[in-house]
Formats: structure tokens, sequence, C-alpha cells
């Protein structure tokens, strides 16, 4: 057993032990855990992944715990230091906290607020009560700065008029277009491939339309929703990355995969091949995968030996 199915077998019998804990009484005694584990409290954090029963955790001005967030603040710093990346999934065991609202909460504590259309008419509507931008602040968030709420709420009285490049028609066309490439193809071939089949007036305005539209898929956003890794959870809810770069990074090994019968005619291709392997061409011959997906296939049996007389042609 190698390191990492090792790490899924302990993660599993903690998360087992976990959930019979609170199963029987309500409450997880991670001291009781540990003992029986014969591991660590913090590893026990780090491995559950029962997630069931935690607590909300939202902001409500007149119920704002500060210990609470101290102490979620506090045992960042003690266990996860910068810059060491933050076992996630650790803090919301520890804090018995749903993980998407404490690493919102914890974006807001430090000061970070991703304004949406309810918070604009929120802070709206407690202002003409004659609340302060400062009180206005204190509703929406705990670290929230009396001049970003002034700021946010002059945007949402004066908006920018939106430019559309895009005629009705020429959007549903896109949206037929990404419904029929996503899961066939990596995002940035989709976007690539739709710009062969509509007007572009403005490209950034194009890549952002295409982008979004793909973001949003189901197709994406299920394997978001499957996903285990709390650090992309957070690098989106901070900012720090997009869905769309998110889908980026899960092309890498998802859309590559070709099944046995797929695999065989790459095979006999490669080998009959004469000259440097054409991917254009098997792709279209393939039907179902494209070029890019074809080399990574091919690299990767070169890499496990399947494909030795063809090693000369993979440059």
């Amino acid at each position: 057993m190698d390191d990492r199915e090792c790490q899924e077998s302990h993660a599993s019998l903690v998360t087992s032990k976990v959930q019979r804990q609170f199963d029987s009484s309500g409450a997880v005694d991670w001291t009781q855990v540990s003992q029986a584990m014969g591991l660590g409290i913090h590893e026990c954090y780090e491995l559950s992944q029962y997630d069931v029963g935690k607590d909300s955790w939202q902001h409500n001005p007149d119920l704002f715990s500060q210990s609470m967030a101290n102490r979620m603040t506090g045992f960042i710093k003690e266990h996860y230091p910068a810059p060491m990346p933050v076992n996630y999934r650790a803090v919301s065991n520890y804090m018995w906290v749903v993980m998407k609202d404490w690493i919102r909460m914890h974006g807001m504590l430090q000061g970070k607020f991703k304004w949406t259309v309810a918070d604009y008419e929120r802070a709206a509507a407690l202002k003409a009560q004659g609340l302060t931008f400062k009180e206005v602040a204190r509703h929406l968030s705990p670290a929230l700065l009396p001049k970003n709420v002034a700021r946010a709420l002059k945007r949402y009285s004066s908006p920018k008029p939106i430019q559309t490049w895009f005629t009705a028609d020429e959007m549903e066309e896109i949206s037929r277009l990404v419904d029929e490439y996503v899961g066939k193809y990596p995002v940035v071939e989709i976007v690539a491939k739709i710009s062969e089949q509509i007007e572009i007036r403005n490209r950034r305005n194009y890549h952002y339309t295409v982008s979004r539209r793909i973001a949003a898929h189901p197709h994406y956003q299920d394997k978001l929703d499957s996903i285990d890794s709390i650090d992309l959870a957070l690098r989106i809810a901070h900012g720090q990355t997009t869905v769309s770069l998110v889908a980026k990074e899960l092309d890498k090994g998802v859309l590559v995969n070709l099944d046995d019968k797929d695999i065989h005619k790459l095979v006999d291709y490669m080998q009959t091949c004469n000259s440097k392997p054409d991917y254009g061409y098997f792709s279209n011959f393939l039907g179902t995968k494209s070029p890019r997906q074809c080399y990574s296939k091919t690299t990767f049996l070169k890499s496990k030996g399947v494909l030795p007389l063809i090693s000369k042609f993979l440059v």
C-alpha cells in the first residue's frame, strides 16, 4: 500500500469513527477518536470527512462572537503559520462549522467582502433607514470598512451601462455550442472552437462571455461539488482564482481519458505511422477527442512503456 492509499484508508476509518460518535451522542469527542485510532487529535481533524450536523456560521451583527472568530484565527496561526497552506477541512472539524460558512467568515475577518445584489439592496435599505455607513458596514460584515460601503452604494445607485457585444441569437448559439463541446474538449479548446463560428467584435469581451458560460455549465459545477480540495475552495472564495481557471485545472486529468477501443486505435495508428504523428488527423478519425487529448494520451502511454516503438516521434 503506497502513501496515498494509506492516507485514504486512515481517512475512511477516522470518518467512520466520527460518524458513529455523532450518530450515538450528537457530538464528537476528538480525544476519544484520537485514542481509538492511535493518531494525534490534529491528524484526525485533517482526515475526517464527516460533515453532517455541523453548525452554520452566518454573520449577524447582534450575535457575532469575537471569541469564536479569535478561536478560528488562533487555530490557523498556531497550526498553519504563513506561508504554510491551511488545511481547511481541519479548521472545519475543529470549529465544527460548515466549511463554506467559515471560509466566507475568514474572508470577512480579513476585510474581504464580495458584494451581491442582495447585499447592495440590503445596504441601500439600511442607509434609507438613517443608519450611518459605519452601522451599515457592521450589519454586513465584522471587518467591512464604512468607506467601502459608501463606494459600493454609489456604484449601485449609478451603475455604468453594460455594453453587450452579442445579439440574443448569438448568445443562444454560444450556449448551444458550449453544451455541445463541454466534456468533449478542454476549456481552452472550447473557447477557440466557438470563436471559429461566432463573429467576434471584441475579443476580450468574447473570452469573458464564453468563459462565464463554460464555468457555469453543470459539467464543471458537478465536478467542483465533488472535489475534496478545500484549497481550491478558499482560492475561489478569496478571489485568487475563478471557476473557469479551476475548470482548466480539472481538464488536465479528467478530459484526456480514452476508452479501451480508442486506445487500441491510437496504438495501431502510432505504430504504423512512418513520420511525425498528425494528431489533428487522428482526432478527426477518432471523432471523440481533440488533438491535444490524443497527444496527452500518447505521451502517457509512452511513459508507461506501451508505445516504445514511437518514442523518436514524440517531440
